[in-house]
């Protein structure tokens, strides 16, 4: 991917990992015994608090929660799955988590705040796990890569799911699907051509794919800005460092994405952002050195530069934020277990 220069001024060229650990990290947290077959996604509920799920090796979705300083023991939901969750909130009070189904079909329950709902299934044609995001409002939009090679997607509003629409597009990765923070979600995938094309769910419709270019040698992933009608997408690129691209809001076009600017480093696979607070970020990354966890902060000026958090992963880190300036990281360990670390 090739920086543009108006968001690398943004989005500075940091081209390197310190070795040096970030002390503002808390040590890591093991989240016990169980073991995991997919990375987690967590959603942020509140006073530092997170809930969080993954997919077990018995190919159940399993949950856990944290209340601020301890997590709950996993609890293995009924049912089977084919992918990792994903998990996003409704602004109701509600979490919903949703994954794909060993028929290709949906899967889902839903968080109330206290507990979890018995999962049910909905037809569908899925060619990979969901990404879910918040249209505000009681509502969660997911979309996942159709069997076609599509953009499919439903709505989740009040407790039913409209039908499963179909969006064209050749593409070769899953969606990475995240809210504007004003009742739209922006959805990023990868097409044949190895660049990443985005498009926009304005709360009643899709407003059509656009090429914002690069090359990505991953499936990207995408984060709220903090701030109303922005969203921030990132990649890793053929020189194996990670790229950030924002759309800025108003008009759905391409002069609104900022252009592809490079953060550095050297990373494994897929990172993982969230808004720290407006026009904040941090985003966790594998690095390819190490298998450590590192982090990078913009400060809503520049970005501070990757630094060491620690542990050993394999797959990708998850990040969300979990209020008053803190992000939530989990990671899976080379034994399966979950771990997870809060900062900056």
């Amino acid at each position: 991917m090739r920086p543009i220069c108006r968001f690398a001024a943004a989005l500075l060229p940091l081209l390197f990992f310190s070795a040096s650990a970030n002390a503002t990290w808390s040590s890591f947290v093991s989240l016990g015994k169980t073991t995991a077959s997919s990375n987690s996604s967590c959603v942020g509920i509140g006073s530092g608090q997170a809930v969080c799920a993954a997919q077990s090796m018995k190919q159940a979705i399993m949950v856990t929660q944290f209340n601020g300083s301890t997590w709950t023991a996993w609890k293995s939901l009924a049912g089977s799955v084919a992918s990792a969750p994903s998990c996003a909130p409704d602004d109701n009070g509600n979490v919903i988590c949703a994954a794909r189904a060993t028929n290709g079909g949906f899967v889902y329950t839903v968080f109330d705040g206290s507990t979890w709902a018995k999962e049910v299934k909905i037809a569908a044609s899925l060619d990979s796990g969901p990404s879910c995001a918040s249209l505000k409002s009681g509502r969660v939009l997911c979309a996942a890569r159709s069997a076609s090679g599509g953009l499919t997607s439903s709505v989740y509003s009040g407790g039913t799911w409209s039908k499963f629409d179909s969006q064209a597009i050749a593409s070769t990765s899953a969606p990475s699907c995240a809210s504007d923070d004003s009742g739209r979600v922006v959805c990023a995938l990868v097409d044949t051509a190895n660049a990443v094309n985005v498009n926009r769910y304005n709360g009643t419709g899709w407003d059509g794919f656009l090429n914002i270019g690069g090359t990505a040698t991953n499936a990207p992933t995408c984060s709220d800005f903090g701030v109303a009608n922005q969203v921030v997408c990132y990649a890793r690129g053929t020189d194996v460092a990670f790229h950030g691209n924002r759309f800025q809001g108003g008009s759905w076009s391409t002069s609104q994405w900022t252009g592809w600017g490079m953060l550095g480093g050297a990373i494994n696979s897929q990172g993982s952002c969230a808004a720290q607070a407006s026009q904040q970020q941090v985003c966790g990354v594998i690095a390819t050195a190490d298998s450590a966890l590192y982090a990078d902060i913009y400060n809503g000026t520049t970005w501070l530069g990757f630094s060491k958090v620690g542990g050993t992963a394999i797959g990708n880190p998850t990040c969300t934020s979990i209020g008053s300036g803190k992000v939530v990281c989990t990671l899976i360990g080379v034994d399966n277990t979950v771990s997870a670390t809060v900062g900056p």
